[in-house]
């Protein structure tokens, strides 16, 4: 996954939770658990979207869904010692394999650096040997897999299960405590390159479903496993191939829900435990500036050089950022709303009214102003990230190259942010005598372009804002059920006794970072991105000393193992 910081921790408090008053506790009764019994599993009523100035009606949440019996083994028993040495050898197994991926990668069946992979496909089809029996997986554009798990039900939508197999690559060994590509158990994390990012994702679905099959499971319905190799670069020859096999063997709006790695984990706040679920992820928009202007002997300059004119442009961007803004839409004023609701303690004394006065700008400004990350979440951000110019110091620059890295908030669009960069840049270019280029026109072919130089923007890659994923259906209601009922213990079983419950709220939260869930927005309205890990279980992600805690990876697979029999005892919406 695209490495992107987590929002800004509350200070933990001892606090205890303490019910809402009973207004809150009856509205919560007639809107949000009105439950119609069929067989041994139930079925959720929506939970209606919040309304701007009624605190009443913030951060609803469902009530915990447990497991139906449906005759399988508890995901306690995942609990055991033996599992957990099972774990350690089935992930050090995989991350032992550096399925690492470059963005200069060529085609799969070109570049030898994707032979990798064959040797993780080996290390897979060893570990989980029950389902290579049954379930032996597809190949797409070689390296990508899609297992599929036929239901008994043809009526009932599939889950897709997702995870990436590569890995950033791992860099110097030098700056590692043990080599990245040999993994290490100190007896609480397990140190190795992909071990969080997303290894432990992959390894925990494949076995949950492993240990179901062990025990005779058939799935009444169908389920589907997506295994991309290439999203630390886009995922475009893994996601993006993976999504047209699976929109063509199924069609659109085909899969009951989509959950990838992503989210923002599992958090505590004194007594209070926030599972935060990805439901939208910001947009992404690059924008390439070449200007172009007359060379000559540095001896002669005229009284700004390209670099200079360049330089200029980009101080006018830096002091034009773009507004935060709140908008009712934006999954983070979920989380700002469950916050003021159930940590009010933990919170600015004003977020509550500044929520409810529905002013969008300012309470985001203020927000922005007291946690400065936060601010991502509500913000296009601009980053001018690479800059090349010039060759030789004696000689004037004639091409300069800027590259500006833009993630757009779910108000903004690519139109929008286009627009901006003109505004801003237009009036700079006029003074300076330079011609600003139409899209994919060169100075060659533009009959207009003065004699001072040219300006060309180009856009390399792009990527509307994601759609947001409903948080007031039954869909949600069975996930959001299911992340209380295995979250709501101690994190740790070994080491603390299992009646210290709390009160779990999931809530839906925007990403500011993409995963391969932007090749799949056709087959669902649902997709949850959530990498099942609490807050400080997964380290140096993406850098140096990369490990996981492993009780929170045994935690990860009970939430897919439980996911899985929940689902498939509802009959859906």
């Amino acid at each position: 996954m695209e490495k992107s910081p987590e929002y800004l921790p509350i200070t933990p408090s001892r606090r205890r939770f303490v019910f809402p008053h009973s207004s809150i506790v009856v509205s919560v009764l007639i809107s949000l658990t009105i439950w119609c019994s069929f067989g041994s599993f139930q079925q959720f009523g929506i939970i209606h979207q919040p309304v701007y100035g009624d605190p009443d009606t913030w951060c609803l949440i469902p009530d915990v869904v447990t497991p139906p019996d449906d005759s399988l083994l508890s995901s306690d028993h995942f609990n055991e010692p033996n599992v957990l040495k099972k774990q350690v050898q089935r992930l050090s197994a995989a991350v032992k394999v550096p399925t690492e991926s470059f963005d200069d990668n060529g085609e799969v069946d070109e570049d030898p650096r994707w032979s990798t992979f064959d040797e993780f496909h080996a290390v897979l089809e060893e570990l989980f040997p029950l389902i290579y029996d049954r379930y032996k997986p597809t190949k797409v554009n070689r390296y990508g897999l899609i297992y599929t798990l036929n239901g008994t039900d043809e009526t009932r939508k599939p889950l897709l299960l997702t995870a990436h197999q590569d890995v950033v690559p791992a860099g110097p060994t030098s700056g590692w405590r043990y080599p990245p590509f040999s993994p290490h158990y100190d007896g609480s994390f397990l140190w190795g390159r992909g071990s969080t990012d997303c290894k432990n994702v992959l390894i925990g679905i494949l076995s949950a479903l492993e240990d179901l099959i062990s025990q005779g499971f058939t799935p009444t319905r169908s389920i589907v496993l997506a295994f991309g190799f290439d999203e630390e670069a886009g995922g475009y020859r893994g996601a993006g191939t993976l999504g047209k096999k699976l929109s063509a063997d199924w069609g659109s709006d085909s899969f009951e829900f989509i959950l990838d790695e992503g989210g923002m984990g599992v958090q505590e706040v004194g007594d209070i435990v926030y599972a935060l679920p990805g439901v939208a992820e910001k947009g992404y928009h690059d924008i390439e500036l070449t200007l172009q202007t007359t060379g000559g002997h540095s001896s002669k300059p005229p009284p700004h050089t390209g670099i200079g004119i360049m330089a200029d442009m980009v101080v006018a961007l830096e002091k034009h950022p773009y507004v935060p803004r709140l908008t009712h839409s934006n999954p983070f004023r979920r989380v700002l709303e469950c916050r003021a609701t159930y940590s009010p303690s933990e919170v600015e004394p004003w977020l509550k009214r500044a929520l409810s006065s529905g002013d969008e700008n300012e309470v985001a400004a203020r927000i922005a102003e007291s946690a400065p990350m936060e601010r991502w979440l509500m913000q296009t951000s601009q980053a001018v990230d690479i800059i090349e110019g010039g060759v030789k110091v004696n000689a004037l620059p004639e091409r300069v190259m800027v590259l500006i890295n833009h993630r757009i908030a779910p108000h903004d669009s690519i139109e929008l942010v286009n627009q901006h960069v003109h505004d801003v840049l237009d009036p700079i270019a006029a003074s300076y005598g330079i011609q600003i280029l139409k899209p994919n026109v060169s100075a060659s072919d533009d009959q207009t372009a003065t004699s001072t130089g040219t300006l060309n923007l180009s856009f390399p890659q792009s990527l509307e804002v994601a759609p947001i994923s409903p948080t007031d259906n039954q869909v949600w209601s069975v996930f959001a059920g299911t992340l209380r009922s295995v979250f709501q213990g101690p994190f740790s079983t070994s080491l603390e006794t299992v009646d210290r419950r709390r009160r779990v709220i999931p809530v839906g939260n925007i990403m500011t970072g993409n995963t391969d869930t932007q090749h799949y927005w056709n087959l669902t309205k649902n997709i949850y991105r959530f990498t099942p890990a609490r807050e400080g279980s997964r380290v140096n992600t993406h850098g140096a000393d990369e490990r996981m805690r492993m009780d929170a990876h045994i935690e990860g697979i009970q939430l897919y193992y439980d996911l899985i029999r929940n689902f498939d005892k509802w009959n859906g919406e």
